[in-house]
């Protein structure tokens, strides 16, 4: 696995997990469809997924992943969409263009090397793989980058601007927690300075009674649970509604404004990273261990398997 980064071209770096997802990539389709602001849905109770070796070792830049949300499953894409003055608007396509842009702006200075989930919004990728991904290159910042949406078209109050899933403190890898929040927090500054309102952290708790391996509740997001279970800093960032016209038209409808977002969100993460630095956390779980998904349309993914040393995990 160390030298799978030299072996592959440099048009392909981003495309590490392509070979796991081909048995799993079927249960997203549902998976990114309950309702909630992230899409996400939890997963049957689980601890911490075993991963491989990891693809670096002594690297002293910022290590960054970024997860463009959702995909196309099944000949759909699996993520909101909002059809305004007759053009449809796909957070699949979206949030890749958003990706796109944080990962050049990060790319400009060589102490950051920044990988993606994928590198196409046709593709879907399990939730748990984006994670198992994160942590076998040992990432300092995982970010998962998201559109929001509500029901009413715009006409819920505060539907509107931007907010992060974040872990919640006082429970499993608490100091991990809280590093997740600042990040988070950080990021959604740096986008409230575009003029998005900040609604801040959204904090939930697991509906069906995930637990993390301490015993303690589990949060019902994915991406954060799981980055909590693997010991890295993770969180979703949702960059305004789609489906609400002010959100949309100021800031998700052009390319100009992708690119916005996309560099504000590179700006929260060096912003965070040069303050807080590498990360230390050591992850100490144990592999893993899953009970029967007796309810897999609502229940979402269980684990995954080991990242192979010749392979890196499939991406969305």
């Amino acid at each position: 696995m160390t030298h799978l980064k030299n072996l592959l071209p440099a048009a392909a770096k981003a495309l590490l997990l392509a070979v796991l997802i081909s048995t799993t990539s079927s249960s997203v389709s549902w998976a990114e469809e309950e309702t909630g602001p992230a899409f996400a849905p939890p997963v049957i109770k689980t601890i911490t997924p075993e991963i491989g070796p990891g693809i670096r070792s002594n690297n002293s830049n910022f290590i960054v992943v970024l997860d463009p949300g959702h995909g196309k499953t099944g000949g759909h894409y699996s993520g909101c969409n909002f059809v305004y003055n007759g053009v449809t608007y796909y957070e699949d396509e979206i949030t890749m263009k958003i990706a796109s842009y944080t990962k050049k702006y990060l790319e400009q200075f060589s102490n950051y090397t920044v990988y993606l989930t994928k590198d196409s919004a046709e593709v879907t990728v399990p939730l748990d793989q984006r994670a198992a991904f994160a942590a076998s290159v040992q990432a300092d910042l995982f970010v998962s980058q998201h559109v929001d949406s509500a029901l009413g078209n715009g006409t819920v109050k505060n539907a509107y601007g931007v907010s992060s899933m974040a872990p919640r403190t006082g429970r499993y890898n608490n100091e991990l927690a809280l590093q997740s929040q600042e990040a988070a927090s950080t990021i959604l500054k740096q986008l409230n300075s575009l003029g998005l309102n900040n609604r801040g952290l959204i904090l939930r708790d697991s509906e069906n009674g995930t637990l993390f391996p301490d015993g303690s509740q589990a949060d019902y997001y994915a991406i954060p649970r799981y980055s909590q279970m693997y010991g890295i800093r993770g969180f979703i960032i949702e960059h305004g509604f789609l489906n609400h016209t002010s959100d949309l038209t100021l800031f998700l409808s052009t390319e100009e404004q992708y690119k916005a977002l996309g560099e504000a969100d590179a700006k929260g993460i060096m912003e965070y990273l040069q303050k807080a630095g590498k990360s230390t956390f050591v992850q100490t779980a144990p592999a893993t261990q899953t009970t029967q998904n007796t309810n897999s349309q609502n229940e979402g993914t269980v684990a995954p398997p080991a990242v192979s040393e010749s392979k890196g995990p499939g991406v969305s």
